[in-house]
This record gives structure tokens, sequence and C-alpha cells, in this order.
């Protein structure tokens, strides 16, 4: 017994090193691109290209889940900062933002929010992919006067779920969370992220591009348990804001893929497409769920198509 548990011991020990490396080694391979701003009580990192100036559209763009503002650092961004005031913000706990008691999309749209009012950014228009769909809609029902457009990527906008979420997961589990977040979680996740992402983008390849992303953040203990739990609590959070999505009275446009892996285009994106008065659906196929590196030119004229609704000339 005592021999088991000194094994137990080196074996934990082990895997706390590996931790603490591969984080180090992450944020050594992914610096800051950006700037730090204390908003909403948080300090959060932010992104920008292109010129910001009167009569220029704002485009701010809303990573996923494993995501980070880096993502469109590396996908997005160049391609529209030469119409376009573009900005990239880390969500609370992920990137280099820090988390605060933003555990919803209603609170992480509202930290986005003062973020952009200390940019001295008025009616973006926001650009959400997967659960940054969720935050988008949020912000757009919160703040409406203050929203020119919404383009929404593979979104997750309704729950899913026919039985309750857990009401913690390993990471946050009394006595065993703190254990495996900091030992097991990292390790394991670096050893699955290649399958991981495979997956994502099925049934068609990994982009290039992708190569640039900045997965390895995401693996971080704490960056991971902020994932977890914002995965845990959106299908209860979405079956309350779905009810609202008919209120809605701005310009939205919904890209899915018929093929997406991770979110359903029928349980979201088409759904939602049929409850906001005036929705434009566009529906690709074989890009898988990441988009923005799969599909840029398909999204690019979403863009476009959003800019030119709400009043602006992109060109």
């Amino acid at each position: 017994m005592v021999t088991a548990l000194i094994l137990v011991g080196f074996a934990l020990f082990g895997l706390g090193a590996t931790t603490a490396h591969l984080t180090r080694q992450a944020e050594a391979d992914f610096p800051p691109a950006g700037r730090i701003i204390a908003a909403a009580g948080l300090q959060q990192h932010v992104i920008e290209g292109g010129r910001n100036e009167d009569g220029r559209p704002t485009l701010v763009m809303i990573h996923g889940a494993y995501g980070a503002a880096q993502d469109f650092a590396v996908s997005l961004m160049p391609l529209v900062e030469d119409r376009f005031h573009a900005v990239a913000v880390d969500r609370p706990g992920h990137g280099y933002s820090e988390r605060g008691d933003a555990s919803t999309p209603h609170h992480q749209a509202r930290a986005l929010h003062a973020a952009l009012e200390e940019l001295g950014i008025r009616r973006p228009i926001l650009l959400g992919f997967s659960y940054g769909g969720a935050v988008a809609l949020s912000y757009a029902l919160q703040y409406p006067g203050d929203t020119a457009a919404l383009v929404l990527i593979n979104p997750a906008t309704h729950p899913w779920r026919s039985l309750p979420a857990m009401p913690f997961g390993l990471t946050d589990a009394p006595l065993l969370g703190p254990a495996v977040k900091y030992t097991l979680v990292t390790p394991l996740g670096h050893l699955l992220k290649d399958a991981g992402t495979e997956r994502v983008f099925r049934p068609g390849g990994v982009p290039p591009a992708f190569e640039q992303a900045p997965l390895a953040l995401s693996l971080r203990p704490d960056s991971y348990a902020a994932n977890a739990e914002d995965i845990r609590e959106l299908d209860g959070f979405l079956r309350r804001q779905a009810q609202l999505y008919p209120s809605l009275r701005l310009p939205v446009e919904i890209v899915v893929d018929e093929e997406d892996p991770s979110v359903s285009p029928v349980i979201h994106g088409r759904r939602l497409a049929r409850e906001i008065p005036g929705a434009t659906l566009t529906v690709t196929l074989g890009g898988g769920h990441p988009l923005h590196f799969s599909r840029p030119a398909v999204v690019l004229q979403v863009i476009d198509r959003a800019a030119l609704r709400a009043g602006f000339n992109p060109r």
C-alpha cells in the first residue's frame, strides 16, 4: 500500500511538472499579440488591425471554445483590415484575459461591451464563432442600439441536451478537481489535440493556417477549466436566451456548414435563421466547424454583406 502511494505521488509530481512545462511553452510560443486593457473589473487582451477612423466600420470577432483572439489574428484579420477596423478580444478566462465570474455569454457580452467602450468603439459589427455566437447574440439583445449587425459562424444558439449538465466537471470536482486540473488535463490535451483538430474540420482536411492558431493556450489548466465551465453552463443559458431571438431587429448573417461535426446546423443555425426576422442563411459543405479557417472567402462575402446591410460601405 505504501509503495503504491509513493508511485502515485511520483506520477502526480511528474504530471505536474509536465503541465508546468507545457504551460510555459504555450505562452512562449504564443505570447500576447495585442495589448491588455482594464474593463469591467478585468484585465482583457485586445488585438486590433486596420485603421480606426470615422466612416470605417469596426468588426469585432469573438472566438469559440478552446480558442483565443489570436485565432482571428492568423485567419480573418489580415483579410479584412484593409477596409475594416478589426478587433478581437480574448473572452474572460481565455487567452490572456482574466476570468472573473464571467461564466455565461451574458456576462461575457457585458465584459466585451465594457472593453469596446474603453476603446471608444460604438455600433460594431459583431462576428461570433461557435460559442462566440451565443456571446454575440447576448450582446445584441443587451445593447440593441449599439450593435450594427451580426455575423454568426456555426453558432451555438439553442439548447441541445436532453438531460441537465453535470453539476461539476473533473476540473472543479471536490478534492479530485485540483489534482486533475494541474496534473492530467494539459498533458492529455496535448496528446489528443491533433486528433481533436482533425475531427472539428471533418470531412475536410486541416488548413495550413491553423498551424498558427494558439490551441496550446486553451490547454493550460485555468483555460481548460474555463472552457469546461463555459460549455457546462451553456445549454441552460441558451434555454433562456433562445426565447428572445424573435425580438432582434438588425441585420443578421448566419453561416453554417451542412456537415459541421461540432455544432448541429439543424438545432442551431438553421433554426435561428427562421426565428430572427430578416436573417440570411448561407450554407457551405465540407468545411467543418471553423469556417473562418476553411472557408474564408465565403465568410468574407458574408461580412461585406452584413456591413452593407448595416449602412456601411467597406470598400
